[in-house]
């Protein structure tokens, strides 16, 4: 028997919230916390307004494609979407949209290109498991996501990844990645997964300048020499 669908009514999102403390203006008391992990939830809609002083929202396992209606979440800090539906990402390309938010995992949907995400407090940004290739125009980079996973994709170039200059983490195994020439602007990225890629050399002149580089996985490559 097929799971119920859960239809978001008023009344419905309440049971789900939890954690119960002062706001951080110390006027009063909200949930911080929206858990609805594997609710079968395909649409969501104003209602999701019940919830709109939380910090936390988990709304992974679901068949949402469309999250617009989560703007109205302004106080997020942490979001999860991993394996929906999710096609529609341009609340997170909007400058008024989720100033504090510093957590978002979009792993295991329907995204079609990487889009321009202008979200200045984000850290953690996960688009793994999309077969995502094509890049948006108005993706240029980040100034402070640290750490990055694009897992199972098909992005050929390291140049996706260029001029985010705080980040620390790259996860890209398992894409057509053919060169480590191309990133760039990364002074701080300490850890670079590159496991199960298509790279047959390494051209040591065309190398990037990675400073603080302390681990790089190139595990189930195809290198052959250094040149």
């Amino acid at each position: 028997m097929a799971e119920e669908k859960l239809v978001l009514k008023p009344g419905v999102v309440t049971p789900f919230l939890s954690n119960f403390t002062m706001s951080t203006d110390g006027e009063n008391f909200l949930f911080t916390t929206l858990d609805m992990n594997g609710k079968n939830i395909e649409v969501v809609n104003k209602v999701i307004e019940e919830a709109k002083e939380v910090y936390n929202c988990n709304l992974a396992g679901n068949n949402i494609a469309d999250p617009t209606a989560l703007k109205e979440l302004h106080n997020l800090i942490m979001l999860d979407l991993a394996r929906n539906k999710v096609k529609n990402v341009v609340i997170f390309t909007q400058e008024e949209n989720f100033h504090k938010l510093k957590y978002l995992d979009l792993q295991n949907n329907k995204l079609t290109e990487l889009n321009n995400f202008l979200l200045p407090s984000l850290e953690y940004l996960d688009i793994s498991y999309n077969k995502l290739e094509k890049v948006n125009e108005g993706w240029v980079g980040h100034p402070n996501i640290k750490i990055m996973k694009s897992i199972e994709n098909k992005f050929k170039s390291l140049a996706v990844f260029k001029n985010m200059p705080k980040l620390e983490e790259l996860y890209v195994s398992n894409n057509n990645i053919s060169s480590l020439i191309g990133i760039e602007n990364v002074p701080n990225l300490r850890k670079l997964h590159l496991r199960h890629n298509k790279i047959e050399k390494i051209e040591e002149e065309g190398l990037p300048d990675l400073p603080a580089l302390e681990y790089l996985n190139l595990r189930t490559n195809k290198i052959s020499d250094i040149e």
